[in-house]
């Protein structure tokens, strides 16, 4: 009986959300949540997973329709620990994993750039227009910058970035879930872009310069740049109106306190904006902060590993 256990890591924005829609550079990074797929030869089709059984069927088919071939006989079970709606990847780490298993269970090969194109095309079912920068961090992992310039003119740069032991000091602040899910929150951009167009390319252009501000301190170390491009990128984003008013105290209370954090994705503007991405030298400082507002947090690892076969 034939088996197939493929892994997908989740991703943050570290910065350039919303921009890279707009052929702007983003800086991205791979982090230490996974989810798995394990896929089985069976005597019917079936899926086991906590996950929507649409998209991960969709993705099933697509790489099906590329093979010309007909969904075989196969239990395909996901389980995760990336949480569904917080900006994190789940779905583009359903995706490259789903494709990735697919493909290699028809193949018997390994090929990351083949496995990339297909959970692109997959990731278009969940969020319409997407840059492709999320399964492009989550298929190579490590820290990517990603550009679409067009359809057809991708540019991604996978860094030789290891984050220095002074600035591994990264926490995700759970804000709760948006009430709007990606595709909307990239729509609501376009919009204002449409009527403030001149606004919108200077903040697209600002957030650009954040992104090689940021690849350069966390190069050297620089702790004080490092917070200063996070507070720059995340005011960008705040103008942009894609931070709810819910989560922007909890924000100016942790600049207050020495450190930054912004949104890691879509954001939102009902509730909460899903997980925030903190940065802070000080963990029970961050905490205390944290829990003033009841929410909740948790240390992160960047720069983890992409797909894999298990």
């Amino acid at each position: 009986m034939r088996n197939v256990v493929v892994s997908a890591q989740g991703k943050i924005h570290l910065m350039g959300e919303h921009a890279v829609v707009y052929g702007k550079p983003a800086l991205l990074s791979a982090v230490n949540l996974r989810t798995t797929v394990s896929l089985t030869e069976n005597k019917k089709f079936e899926i086991i997973s906590e996950e929507p059984d649409e998209f991960i069927r969709y993705a099933i088919e697509r790489v099906c329709k590329d093979f010309k071939k007909k969904i075989p006989s196969v239990r395909l079970q996901v389980s995760s620990t990336i949480p569904t709606g917080f900006h994190l990847g789940s779905s583009a780490a359903i995706a490259v994993a789903t494709v990735g298993a697919m493909y290699y269970f028809f193949t018997k090969k390994w090929d990351l750039e083949k496995i990339n194109a297909l959970a692109y095309e997959v990731e278009k079912k969940m969020h319409g227009n997407p840059s492709g920068g999320d399964n492009t961090t989550v298929t190579y992992g490590g820290f990517v910058r990603y550009q679409k310039k067009s359809e057809t003119e991708k540019i991604f740069q996978k860094l030789a970035l290891v984050i220095p032991k002074n600035l591994n000091n990264f926490f995700l602040i759970d804000t709760g879930r948006p009430k709007e899910n990606t595709g909307q929150m990239v729509a609501l951009v376009r919009e204002k872009f449409t009527h403030q167009t001149e606004k919108y390319n200077e903040l697209f252009n600002i957030n650009e310069q954040q992104v090689d501000l940021m690849t350069e301190v966390l190069k050297k170390g620089d702790e004080k740049a490092l917070i200063d491009a996070i507070r720059r990128g995340e005011q960008t984003l705040d103008e942009m109106g894609v931070v709810s008013e819910k989560v922007k105290p909890l924000i100016r209370d942790i600049e207050k306190n020495r450190g930054a954090a912004k949104i890691l994705g879509g954001g939102g503007i009902s509730e909460g904006v899903g997980f925030l991405l903190c940065y802070h030298s000080d963990r029970k400082i961050v905490e205390h902060i944290v829990s003033k507002f009841h929410y909740s947090t948790q240390p992160i690892v960047l720069g983890e590993e992409g797909v894999r076969l298990e």
